[in-house]
């Protein structure tokens, strides 16, 4: 395998990605320190940034890449004007973040919230502007993959704003990847009281590889759909066999 495959498969194992364990603003890359949160400081914070108050966001969970500093910036740096918005962390009852049946466009098996009895799941919410709620549909919409709107019907407790019953998200069309009709959690999201087996990004691309391509070194596996837009595309389709639907009640798509 040469470096650069090398360098990519790392990126891919290495989703969801590194996020502080306390809120954060998000400002032009870097992720800075919040005060004790509430809904007043957070407007001071974002007046002193010159970035739009709070009540002119649109409140989106943050479960996978999309809590991320480094990938924030990633996706982010596109723009002209400095992206500042607040991460703020949340637990959500009632569901856990498991396996897409998919894979991202640098080879990964992203995330998708899934219904789950009696589950505690740590996540984040980013309140987002009008700018940069359409820069992050660009990054997850156009493959197809992810379909975006509101989820209602909910236990969510934000830090320092307190519960909220619907928020916006996005989530897989396709499904959560699946094993005898189990999902997978992602063992790197902190949980309580999970239903679902907990995996690494490694023991699921394990699972992934021994359906799509038996016997194929693991590494060169997914190095193949990190590098190749037709491997990827071939073999997320194939997913879809053992993919889970969502299956919670109040899912209302705005975006697709």
């Amino acid at each position: 395998m040469t470096e650069t495959a090398a360098d990519l498969v790392a990126v891919a194992m290495d989703y969801p990605f590194d996020r502080p364990d306390h809120s954060f603003l998000f400002v032009d890359g870097e992720a800075q320190a919040l005060p004790d949160n509430g809904g007043s400081i957070l407007d001071d914070v974002l007046l002193q940034n010159g970035a739009a108050p709070m009540h002119e966001r649109t409140a989106v969970l943050a479960y996978g890449a999309n809590a991320a500093p480094s990938r924030l910036k990633h996706k982010f740096s596109a723009q002209a004007q400095a992206a500042v918005f607040p991460v703020l962390n949340a637990c959500l009852q009632g569901f856990d973040i498991v396996y897409a049946c998919h894979f991202s466009g640098y080879g990964a098996l992203p995330a998708t919230p899934a219904p789950s009895s009696g589950t505690a799941v740590d996540i984040a919410v980013t309140y987002l502007d009008r700018d940069q709620l359409a820069r992050m549909h660009e990054t997850e919409l156009p493959t197809q993959n992810y379909v975006f709107g509101r989820l209602g019907g909910l236990n969510l407790d934000v830090e320092g704003l307190g519960k909220l019953d619907a928020v916006h998200s996005y989530w897989s069309r396709h499904g959560a990847f699946a094993r005898a009709g189990e999902p997978f959690a992602l063992s790197a999201i902190s949980a309580k009281r999970r239903g679902f087996a907990a995996v690494t990004q490694e023991t699921a691309q394990s699972h992934a590889r021994d359906h799509l391509a038996p016997g194929r070194d693991l590494h060169e596996f997914v190095a193949e759909q990190a590098v190749d837009p037709d491997i990827r595309k071939a073999r997320s389709l194939a997913l879809r066999a053992h993919a889970r639907p969502c299956d919670h009640p109040h899912c209302e798509i705005v975006a697709r």
